[in-house]
């Protein structure tokens, strides 16, 4: 059964005089891995900077690491000199970080899940997936953003974020 079958009489109106029974059709299902929903996230933040890239490490262990804030960030990521959280609820986080060098303390919203972490602060987004890409190697995909700031920080960001993948290289 469709709208259009022609054994369903249209009413003098044009229209079906039947009303479509919804259950009775295949709706489609489209499952995203977690790199594939985050490029679809960022695709819709004009102001944010994005890459990706494969690294020669197994999923797990480079999740792991990347995910360890309090230990790891600071290792990889040149515009942080410390991190700490300050809370968990789950997988939620509130995060709090500052520069390497000295400033202020921001506080970041933070969603974490297996192969996805999402970063939000006052002023811009962070975000970072991963999922396994054949047999010890992981996909990760990176973006980070201001809003606040709008396009005029975007190549610096897309900066930082090759400069982070240099150092997660020589890290892992």
């Amino acid at each position: 059964m469709s709208p259009d079958d022609p054994t369903l009489d249209p009413d003098p109106n044009g229209t079906l005089d039947r009303p479509i029974d919804a259950h009775r059709y295949a709706w489609p299902l489209a499952e995203l891995d977690p790199v594939s929903r985050m490029r679809a996230l960022a695709g819709g933040l004009p102001y944010a900077a994005t890459d990706e890239t494969v690294f020669e490490v197994p999923f797990d262990r480079f999740w792991s690491y990347v995910t360890d804030f309090e230990n790891n960030t600071a290792k990889f990521e040149g515009t942080v000199g410390r991190a700490r959280i300050l809370e968990r609820r789950g997988d939620r986080l509130t995060l709090e970080a500052r520069g390497p060098v000295i400033g202020p303390w921001m506080r970041f919203d933070v969603v974490v899940r297996p192969g996805w972490c999402l970063m939000r602060t006052r002023i811009g987004e962070i975000g970072m997936a991963a999922r396994p890409e054949g047999e010890g190697s992981t996909r990760f995909f990176h973006f980070e953003g201001s809003s606040m700031l709008g396009r005029v920080l975007r190549p610096f960001f897309a900066w930082n974020i090759r400069r982070d993948f240099r150092r997660l290289r020589a890290l892992l």
